[in-house]
């Protein structure tokens, strides 16, 4: 870890050679990552590895120049300012570019742990060791990784802006495969203590053997129960297309045309939460402006996106805190979708006929209007008749709108969880009941 007193020093001594009339700032990130990966019930690879790239950016006018450096010596992070001047030069003007966001209080929230920080290879193996004693028992091979690590955020500018974080991340990936049938599971979060691996290890397992010998099914529409995996899915399309104002603004978000209107079922609340504990917290953005908690679609309603400083300028509005890296638009990356009040079994017992379904894989965007996706089920899918599970089904492809579906949602499950994925977006989401999806043919 490099630590605050270090990168502080560092990027304000940075800032000194940016030319005179110009601003600048520096986002840096700096990560530290070990990774234990296991398949065919053994481990095969225990890597670590550490990386820091500081991105820093020159105004001048209307004109931005950007570069990026891993060199972070004076004399590196000098020359990375001096080469974003210079691009900045060459630039074009951009009229909507309202410069340098000013400074803004950022709170500080906790997100590390020091024994996750530090994890050592053994505790990860012993993780890991447990999900393949266990899968070898009951004849089935178990694959995936136990990740553990940290990352320090920072942001200095021209402008007075000063913003350091730094939060721990761990993560458990379990697939268990049989001849025919396999199961899935995923647990992450910023404490290694925090994720249940035995009870992780009993879903996967489970679903691999109750998925033995899968029946065919014909496609068509069918109500489905969403494990959270599955919503995970939902939330983060809809979020990478179409939760940022820059794709409303440029027409390419399902907002567009719905904003202020009944687009979901009211069971329907969606945030963006930075400081929240139950997610991920990162209490700033990639401009060093503090992350605000935004309603996105409240009670069913589509309320609005999530804002940088650019979007906010063009529609006179503030940054909302959601720069995410230093290039690209704003995007919503700590979700949160309000719980219901049923268990998951109850979600089960309450459809007469329909699917129930762990996880989508490879899911690609088909359509903008609505975040119509493509895509196929995967690692636990069965059949409901008369409220209970009875027979697997093999894996079926879909083309379906997640806002239309979104639409049909006729309960939540009471328990959310926890989706932390390798980019860093935390979604925490429960299970759901849709009244259709629309399935078009099965996989190969």
């Amino acid at each position: 870890m490099l630590g605050p007193d270090h990168i502080r020093s560092r990027l304000k001594e940075a800032l000194r050679h940016c030319p005179a009339g110009s601003d600048a700032d520096i986002y840096l990130t700096a990560s530290v990552q070990a990774l234990t990966r296991f398949a065919n019930n053994r481990i095969h690879q225990n890597v670590a590895h550490q990386d820091a790239v500081a991105h820093v950016r020159v105004a001048t006018g209307f004109r931005q120049g950007r570069s990026a450096t891993n060199n972070l010596s004076a004399e590196g992070l000098a020359s990375a300012v001096r080469q974003a001047a210079e691009y900045a030069r060459l630039m074009p003007e951009d009229p909507d570019f309202p410069g340098l966001p000013e400074p803004s209080g950022v709170q500080s929230v906790s997100a590390y742990d020091e024994a996750t920080a530090v994890c050592a290879a053994d505790r990860r193996a012993d993780v890991v060791g447990t999900v393949c004693r266990r899968a070898a028992d009951l004849a089935l091979e178990a694959a995936g990784f136990c990740r553990t690590g940290l990352t320090e955020f920072a942001v200095a500018s021209t402008r007075g802006a000063d913003a350091y974080h730094v939060g721990t991340f761990a993560g458990l990936l379990i697939t268990a495969r049989g001849d025919d049938s396999a199961g899935w599971s995923k647990g992450g979060g910023w404490r290694l203590d925090n994720i249940d691996s035995e009870a992780l290890t009993d879903e996967a397992i489970s679903k691999a053997v109750k998925g033995r010998n899968p029946r065919d099914l014909e496609p068509g529409e069918y109500p489905v129960v969403l494990e959270h995996y599955a919503v995970d899915d939902m939330l983060e399309a809809l979020s990478f297309y179409g939760m940022g104002a820059h794709m409303v603004q440029d027409g390419r978000s399902w907002m567009n045309g719905v904003l202020g209107e009944h687009v979901m079922s009211p069971l329907v609340h969606i945030s963006d939460n930075g400081l929240d504990a139950a997610g991920w917290p990162m209490p700033f953005d990639a401009e060093g402006v503090a992350k605000q908690r935004v309603d996105i679609v409240s009670d069913g309603v589509a309320s609005g996106p999530v804002h940088n400083t650019y979007t906010g300028a063009k529609e006179g509005k503030a940054s909302t805190g959601h720069q995410r890296g230093a290039t690209g638009g704003p995007t919503a990356t700590n979700l949160f979708m309000r719980p219901g009040d049923q268990t998951t079994e109850e979600l089960i017992a309450s459809v007469d006929r329909g699917l129930y379904i762990t996880r989508f894989y490879y899911t690609r965007l088909a359509h903008n209007r609505g975040c119509v996706m493509t895509g196929m089920t995967r690692d636990g899918t069965f059949l409901i008749e008369g409220g209970e599970l009875t027979v697997p089904v093999k894996n079926l492809r879909f083309t379906q709108s997640y806002v239309d579906a979104l639409t049909g949602c006729r309960a939540l499950s009471s328990a959310a969880h926890l989706n932390l994925n390798e980019a860093g977006v935390a979604m925490h989401v429960p299970a759901a009941l849709l009244d259709s999806w629309r399935f078009t043919g099965q996989t190969v």
